[in-house]
């Protein structure tokens, strides 16, 4: 998670083009294909540990799996900062669906694994009914981030991505009617991701892997809601503006 908070505060102001390259090279050490010293990138060194660690625990498909949902990740920050570079904003469904990605909760749910132990087939993880949980998932922790930061948002010129504010934009509507709306749309996922778990297809001899692994992913929403709560990062006064930001990012 930490490096998840590093990586967004540091590219936040960065150009579309720089971000491509990190991208790169964070999915290729990774998956351990260069080294965090010739990656050239600031947070290389932090990435080629993690890998390491979880290499303990989980098996290098895993470790494939969770690459790719990083590079899910660096996929809709790219996109973001396009949008925010032209000043322009999206729909709210293509919000929804680059923020899906940026909020980088993809990553974490394949790490439910380092927690259960048990490490499940790839059909499983391709299931429609799962992958549809874990997009509902990202759903949750969006909607909730997006009222949680909306300050913060608005002091780093980060409008162009925020649901809330694309809300407000394309409906025309006061801050608080858009962060109803927000509500509206986290509870509708949520009642869709509260029957889906109690109504699970039958997985054969993985059935209760499968049952635990989804309980895992709801304990996930419920942890990162407490955590998020009480950073610094999400305090008006705690926030570096814009022009803060832009010469932290130059210096390094």
């Amino acid at each position: 998670m930490l490096w998840t908070l590093y990586n967004d505060d540091l590219y936040e102001e960065s150009e579309v083009e720089d971000i491509g390259h990190v991208h790169t090279q964070s999915v290729a050490i990774l998956n351990g294909e260069i080294t965090a010293a010739d990656s050239g990138i600031p947070l290389g060194a932090m990435l080629a540990t993690l890998r390491e660690e979880l290499l303990q625990f989980i098996p290098q498909e895993s470790i494939f799996r969770f690459s790719k949902m990083i590079s899910r990740y660096f996929t809709g920050l790219e996109t973001e900062l396009k949008y925010k570079k032209n000043k322009t904003y999206p729909s709210v469904e293509e919000c929804i669906a680059l923020r899906e990605n940026s909020i980088c909760l993809y990553p974490f749910l394949q790490l439910t694994e380092v927690e259960t132990g048990i490490i499940l087939p790839p059909e499983i993880h391709e299931h429609p009914v799962i992958r549809r949980l874990q997009t509902l998932a990202c759903h949750l922790v969006t909607f909730f981030n997006e009222v949680q930061s909306v300050i913060k948002d608005e002091a780093t010129d980060s409008i162009y991505y925020n649901i809330v504010k694309v809300i407000q934009h394309e409906k025309q509507m006061s801050l608080k009617e858009a962060c109803l709306e927000d509500l509206r749309l986290h509870n509708e996922d949520l009642k869709e991701f509260v029957e889906l778990q109690a109504s699970l297809p039958d997985f054969g001899i993985w059935q209760d892997a499968v049952v635990n692994w989804v309980h895992y992913m709801s304990m996930v929403l419920s942890g990162w809601k407490n955590i998020s709560t009480k950073l610094d990062r999400y305090n008006a006064m705690e926030f570096p503006g814009a022009a803060e930001l832009k010469k932290k990012l130059n210096q390094i």
